[in-house]
């Protein structure tokens, strides 16, 4: 069932659960460096945590993925005696064998499959190496002064990790960071209220999906008749 579910995202190669890697690379990699290379000693070892931080899924349990040299088995038992990350100390519950893959002959081959598995399995809902964004798409009431023909009403779509709320105030105060504007020009000009009521009652578990959804959800406004603006 879970390899399954992982080819939505993946086409796995040997040893991979998670990673669509070249595998052309991958050998042109080895043939440069045939002599050096040894047999396959990197491992992409999964484990699960107790509530370190809280869940973005009340269901999917907190989840520590990383790169080691040792089989899983032996890297277990070196954090469980304190060993590697000090966050990680005490909360240790089990190997997850299920979601663990290799070994991989290079290192470059385990690093990439552990950027898939953290994408994967953040996608799906886990809190990954306490990772603990959520998305949200975000719906803002600007005023009807601000366009010629507002229909329904005029309004703005977004999508944020932040709270609504938060994002809202960026929005109509004007609030920049070191790479510059944190706000929509109409709606620090028009913004008036938040519009929770319009936006869809749903959490994304990465920011492609809620960049999709934010479109999706514009067009859906458009379709009902609101000047809807936004949804990049």
């Amino acid at each position: 069932m879970r390899q399954e579910r992982l080819k939505r995202w993946t086409t796995p190669r040997a040893g991979s659960r998670f990673s669509r890697s070249s595998a052309g690379r991958s050998r042109n990699i080895r043939r440069k460096l045939g002599r050096k290379l040894k047999e396959p000693r990197f491992w992409v070892v999964v484990f699960e945590l107790d509530d370190v931080v809280p869940r973005r899924d009340s269901g999917k349990p907190n989840l520590y993925v990383a790169v080691t040299v040792d089989e899983p088995a032996r890297r277990i038992e070196a954090l469980a005696k304190g060993k590697g990350p000090k966050w990680l100390r005490g909360h240790l519950i089990r190997l997850r064998d299920d979601l663990t893959s290799g070994p991989f002959l290079l290192r470059e081959e385990a690093a990439a499959e552990r950027r898939a598995a953290v994408r994967c399995l953040q996608s799906e809902g886990f809190t990954v190496n306490r990772g603990a964004n959520v998305w949200t798409v975000y719906v803002i009431e600007l005023d009807a002064k601000g366009c010629k023909d507002p229909g329904q009403g005029f309004v703005y779509v977004g999508m944020t990790a932040k709270s609504p709320e938060e994002r809202f105030e960026e929005h109509t105060k004007g609030r920049r960071n070191k790479h510059g504007p944190l706000y929509a020009p109409v709606v620090k000009k028009w913004g008036r209220r938040l519009r929770m009521d319009l936006a869809p009652d749903t959490k994304y578990f990465d920011l492609a999906s809620a960049k999709a959804a934010e479109k999706r959800w514009c067009l859906k406004l458009q379709a009902e008749g609101f000047r809807a603006v936004g949804g990049h």
